[in-house]
């Protein structure tokens, strides 16, 4: 409707026009061209389909020219036949009016051909614009999934060297890590075929996470939690949350003798969702490369997915390092 209204508003502008020759009158000018730009629009959506059965990349330029030509002949050839109808019909209210038309016919052929071929190219451009987007968009899914399926294995080959260091040590404690790792990976290759997960299973699978480094270190981890109840509806890219906790262990609490706190807090602030991970460090200790594939992960994911909007954030202190992730809070 508001296609055919746009084609009837230009049948009403041409129709105030055409009587500044002074052969016509307004309402015989405007009776005439409100119907003619409506055959018009209607022969404007030609190019839709032959423009989508003859891509303007795959088909040959002689050919291509050839049958866009032939196709503004026939267009521009049946409209000016409407075009006689209609002045036909109307010569007996408005005597005059078909020979009139019949003088102009030269005029309107070339405008109806060059608004076909306006049309075409249009055409073209929209199905350039719509074949760029689907490849932009294809090409991020892509890079999502090459970026999430980095993330079973990064933190598979983590958890089997400390399983191998505890079977010296404590078998039980590595039994007792070989059950929580398996349960952790089939939660994750689970929640890792969704593209979206609620906040509160990400959670869940995080604390399933903790379990398995509880195993390995005891009472030298600890985690303070702070959720705000309104973040659990909200969508968040899977195995997004696990990666920056497994960075707190890694480079926080497995560095110190006595371990420490990671504190894990999530605030929704109106259509923003913030979460920050806090873990403290030993300035003494070894240094280590502190954004690893886990944290070079999660910002491209980030960016790949939300653009500007989805931010991570690094703040390190003298004994403290935290990460702050902003992005947009979407319900499902």
């Amino acid at each position: 409707m508001l296609y055919l209204a746009a084609w009837i508003e230009l049948g009403v502008i041409l129709g105030l026009i055409a009587p500044a020759s002074g052969r016509v009158t307004r309402p015989e000018a405007v009776a005439i061209m409100i119907p003619l730009a409506i055959l018009l629009g209607v022969a404007c959506l030609v190019p839709f389909y032959i423009c989508g059965s003859v891509p303007l990349r795959a088909a040959a330029w002689k050919g291509l020219v050839q049958n866009h030509l032939l196709a503004t002949v026939i267009v521009a050839s049946a409209v000016t036949f409407g075009g006689r109808l209609l002045a036909s019909v109307l010569d007996s209210s408005w005597p005059g009016v078909a020979a009139l038309f019949g003088k102009a016919v030269p005029v309107i052929t070339i405008f109806v051909a060059l608004t076909y071929l306006l049309s075409t190219a249009l055409h073209y451009a929209f199905f350039e614009i719509e074949s760029a987007r689907r490849a932009e968009l294809l090409a991020r899914e892509a890079q999502l999934k090459a970026l999430k399926a980095q993330i079973n294995p990064h933190f598979l080959f983590n958890s089997l060297n400390s399983i191998s260091a505890l079977t010296s040590l404590d078998s039980a404690r590595a039994r007792d890590m070989c059950v929580g790792l398996a349960d952790f990976l089939r939660a994750s290759l689970r929640l890792g075929e969704r593209d979206t997960v609620p906040f509160g299973e990400e959670m869940a699978l995080t604390d399933m996470y903790l379990g398995v480094e509880q195993a390995r270190f005891g009472d030298r981890l600890r985690v303070a939690r702070d959720i705000d109840p309104e973040c659990h509806g909200c969508e968040i890219p899977a195995l997004l949350i696990q990666p920056l906790v497994e960075n707190a262990v890694k480079h926080g609490i497995a560095m110190m003798a006595d371990g420490g706190e990671i504190g894990i807090t999530g605030q929704r602030d109106h259509d923003r969702l913030l979460f920050r991970v806090s873990n403290p460090y030993d300035p003494e200790a070894p240094v280590q490369a502190r954004n690893g594939i886990g944290l070079r992960n999660v910002r491209a994911r980030l960016e790949a997915r939300y653009g500007a909007a989805g931010k991570m954030q690094i703040h390190a202190t003298e004994n403290s390092y935290e990460v702050t992730l902003t992005l947009p809070a979407q319900t499902s």
